[in-house]
C-alpha cells in the first residue's frame, strides 16, 4: 500500500492549504491534542496551516493524535485562543493549553518551611536567582515553572530525581 493511500485511508480527502487564509500575528500556544471518534482531521489541518504551523508538521501532530491518542504541538501563531479551541472543537480535536500557570514562588518556598538558602540548595537552584523571582526582578521561564509546580506538589520527588550519588555509574575500563 503506498504512502498516499494510507494517508488516504487514515484522513480520507486531501488537504488543500492553497486558499486557506492565515491569521495575522498572535502569540505561540502549546497545546495537548487529542481527539473525538470521527474527527475531521483534515479540516483540523487546516486550522493548524491557519496559525503558521507548516503542513507537514500538522499532519505528523495529528497522525501521532491518531496512533497514540495523544500529540503535542507549539502553535506559532494563536491570535484568539477560544477561537482556535472551537475551530479544533469542531473537526472533532480537543485542545488543552499544555504549560505550567505561573505560580508564587514564595508560596512554594513557604509551604516548604524552608528559607532561601536552603530552598536553593535542596532544589539545585541558583540563591541569587531564587531572590530575583521572590521579589519581582525576573520570573522563572517554562522549565522553572514546572519544577516549581512539582516542588509544590511532590517535593520528595524532586530531591530523589536530585539525589544521584548512589546512581553514578562506574566509570568502564
Amino acid at each position: 500500500m503506498s504512502t498516499t493511500s494510507k494517508f488516504m485511508e487514515r484522513f480520507g480527502q486531501r488537504v488543500r492549504t492553497r486558499d486557506v487564509v492565515r491569521v495575522s500575528p498572535g502569540s505561540p500556544v502549546r497545546l495537548s491534542l487529542s481527539f473525538l471518534h470521527g474527527a475531521n482531521t483534515p479540516e483540523a489541518a487546516r486550522v493548524l496551516v491557519r496559525r503558521q504551523l507548516p503542513l507537514r508538521t500538522a499532519h505528523a501532530v495529528l497522525t501521532e493524535m491518531v496512533d497514540h491518542g495523544k500529540a503535542f504541538v507549539t502553535v506559532p501563531c494563536v491570535e484568539d485562543l477560544r477561537a482556535l479551541k472551537d475551530e479544533l472543537s469542531s473537526a472533532g480535536v480537543i485542545a488543552k493549553v499544555h504549560a505550567p500557570r505561573p505560580i508564587s514562588v514564595r508560596e512554594v518556598r513557604d509551604s516548604t518551611k524552608l528559607s532561601q538558602e536552603a530552598f536553593s540548595v535542596r532544589y539545585g537552584l541558583d540563591l541569587a536567582t531564587l531572590r530575583n523571582w521572590e521579589q519581582g526582578r525576573s520570573e522563572p521561564d517554562a522549565a522553572a515553572n514546572t519544577l516549581l509546580w512539582t516542588i509544590a506538589r511532590n517535593p520528595e520527588a524532586v530531591e530523589k530525581s536530585l539525589d544521584m550519588e548512589d546512581e553514578v555509574a562506574a566509570p568502564s575500563t
